[in-house]
């Protein structure tokens, strides 16, 4: 697929504000107080994306706001994701934030819940390949740590076989 002129003009812009900034957009902060991988700001941003795929409401009855996703997903990419590849997917996420501002006018954290919505529609879109894979990954992941919250498998009636550390 051809790259249009607005998505052309879009990456071109931030392009230079990330060489305006001098690098500051590139640096990746602390972790925050009590998380091994997210600083405030990341939290904000899974917490939103959370909110955003699963709103209250849904099928299965516990919002994304309802369990800390955030807490849990911090916890299972430090643990489980290669180092190497942790502060790609930070940058993915604060790519979506402040792409956000250039395409909607406010960090995707801080914008309504249907506004977010509707973002995340259009990066699942199928036409811009690099957009639709970014979107498989943070729903992937958001999911990821979702499905782990022991409300929601309870809301899901999932009951495990396993009996991990039986005698």
């Amino acid at each position: 697929m051809p790259i249009t002129r607005r998505q052309l003009l879009a990456a071109t812009t931030a392009c230079a504000a990330l060489a305006g900034t001098g690098g500051v957009l590139a640096h990746l902060p602390a972790p925050a107080p009590g998380h091994a991988l997210f600083s405030e700001a990341e939290l904000q941003i899974v917490a939103a994306l959370a909110d955003a795929f699963f709103p209250p409401g849904n099928v299965v009855g516990v919002s994304g706001a309802a369990v800390n996703v955030a807490a849990e997903l911090d916890r299972m990419l430090a643990e489980d994701l290669d180092p190497v590849v942790a502060p790609v997917f930070r940058h993915l996420l604060r790519g979506l934030e402040y792409g956000a501002v250039a395409t909607h006018g406010g960090r995707f954290s801080r914008l309504e819940r249907p506004l977010r919505e509707q973002i995340l529609a259009e990066w699942a879109e199928p036409g811009n390949v690099p957009r639709r894979m970014a979107y498989d990954v943070l729903k992937t992941c958001i999911g990821w740590a979702w499905f782990n919250a022991p409300e929601v498998r309870a809301g899901l009636g999932w009951q495990s076989s396993c009996h991990v550390g039986a005698a």
